[in-house]
């Protein structure tokens, strides 16, 4: 456990907490190793843990009435999530696939709900965990809205390198392991204009292509080009 402490206080929201929850928290996680392709949890499974990337990444999806499965997220090491069915009790809202070799730290639901008796001063921290996802969900939305395709697809693009808020835009690059046919479901549209797309931001210099893969050299530059999140 002690070699996985630093990634998973990368997180800004983990560091942000006083160093005496940090280790609270720490002291209850039990860790998890699952394989590539193995599955976390089901849509409509009961919530039986709060969860932090450890090692690897996982692939969060629904799948439509059509069969077609459609990316919702990419979780990278230092991303902490699940904490909405410890606090609503409610079953998971998503699939959870791990896209390759994974370690990942729980913390049973009984662990967390004894967590929080004793310090109810997590409250308000899990509270801003909490907004993070509700600033996630209505950036899909105004994307959807009102973006352009090329600015929908940056912003998915920053999304992901940056675990959806829980990490600042780095200076160094970040490979995403991703087909075009993925992101072009995230912004509804197709794989020929999402590879339009990913040209025109790789002549700014600001992406490169790679077969499955998509490198962003410097995220926070991308961040600074086009400040709309």
């Amino acid at each position: 456990m002690e070699k996985f402490k630093s990634v998973l206080a990368s997180s800004t929201w983990f560091s942000a907490l006083p160093a005496y929850l940090q280790e609270a928290l720490f002291a209850q996680v039990r860790l998890k190793q699952l394989k590539a392709g193995q599955q976390l949890h089901a849509k409509g499974e009961e919530g039986v843990g709060f969860y932090g990337v450890c090692e690897g990444r996982l692939r969060v999806v629904s799948v439509g009435v059509d069969g077609k499965e459609m990316l919702f997220a990419l979780l990278g090491p230092g991303t902490w999530f699940g904490e909405i069915s410890m606090f609503d009790d409610l079953p998971r809202t998503h699939d959870n696939f791990c896209e390759t070799r994974c370690t990942i730290a729980v913390i049973q639901k009984k662990a967390f709900k004894a967590l929080l008796a004793t310090y109810p001063e997590l409250y308000p921290h899990f509270a801003r965990l909490l907004c993070i996802r509700v600033r996630s969900a209505f950036q899909f939305i105004d994307s959807s809205a009102g973006l352009s395709l090329k600015h929908q697809l940056v912003k998915r693009l920053l999304m992901l390198t940056t675990s959806y808020g829980q990490h600042m835009p780095k200076h160094s690059a970040i490979t995403l392991t991703l087909s075009q046919e993925s992101l072009a479901q995230m912004i509804n549209s197709s794989r020929q204009t999402v590879n339009q797309l990913l040209g025109e931001l790789q002549d700014e210099g600001l992406v490169k292509r790679h077969y499955g893969k998509i490198t962003v050299p410097h995220p926070d530059e991308l961040f600074s080009r086009y400040q709309f999140i």
